[in-house]
């Protein structure tokens, strides 16, 4: 029984990884960040979040787009940039948009954890 149990987990590991290999082959193919933002909104929209803060001093929206239940990207807007974050877990999602100070969740907990891609101020997204 332990073996079994082994290996189904093996199974989703390997599901997991290669799903991961998948979406960042699939992304190294855009040379803009338009296009990749494009492919994200066309690809994981049916499912996508918007969170738009009200207090904070930064961050103007940020969108979740589930890749599945467990991960999804995240695309942060600010005054000067736009952030692509990759591979960002749902529970982190759902605690951002209920935190207290958003642009502090998202500078601690996401900024630098999470695979991400700065776009210039003048991109046109969202």
């Amino acid at each position: 029984m332990k073996k079994f149990a082994l290996f189904i987990v093996l199974i989703f590991i390997g599901m997991y990884l290669k799903a991961q290999e998948d979406s960042c082959s699939l992304m190294a193919n855009w040379k803009t960040e338009k296009e990749i933002i494009a492919f994200i909104e066309n690809s994981f929209s049916e499912m996508s979040e918007t969170l738009v803060p009200n207090k904070s001093s930064w961050m103007i929206s940020a969108h979740y787009y589930p890749v599945n239940e467990k991960f999804g990207y995240l695309i942060v807007k600010s005054s000067k940039k736009v952030s692509i974050h990759q591979d960002v877990p749902a529970t982190i999602w759902s605690l951002l948009k209920n935190a207290n100070s958003k642009g502090g969740f998202y500078n601690f907990y996401i900024k630098n954890n999470y695979k991400l891609k700065d776009t210039p101020e003048n991109s046109e997204i969202l």
